[in-house]
């Protein structure tokens, strides 16, 4: 079995959590728990440095954000990094700052990397 930690933040209530994933049979990865974790922790398990590249669905018990419940997530155009996300028209990132206003479905594949600590 191949799974993932991705390093999500959560930009209402400004706190990181771990988005497991995981490689399931069709070749796709799979979103399937996350857990909240410290920025100095996640560092030193390496979750920052995660990579993957494909589909990045969601398993039908995934629970979405441990801090708000957002079940999606968005990519930063600036910095490439993960905010979790409930359908609003704008999102900050939580990593790097940018507002994020222009919104849409990625129907590729992803290509994404923890957020740096």
């Amino acid at each position: 079995m191949e799974a993932a930690v991705i390093l999500t933040k959560c930009p209402k209530y400004k706190k990181v959590y771990g988005m497991r994933v995981q490689k399931m049979p069709d070749n796709d990865w799979w979103r399937t728990w996350t857990f909240p974790i410290d920025e100095k922790r996640a560092h030193r398990e390496g979750y920052d440095v995660t990579r993957i590249l494909g589909n990045l669905n969601c398993t039908d018990d995934y629970p979405g954000c441990p801090y708000c419940g957002a079940m999606g997530f968005v990519e930063c155009g600036r910095c490439g990094k993960l905010s979790c996300w409930s359908g609003e028209k704008s999102v900050k990132c939580e990593w790097c700052g940018v507002t994020m206003t222009s919104i849409s479905v990625n129907t590729e594949k992803f290509s994404l990397k923890g957020g740096d600590i």
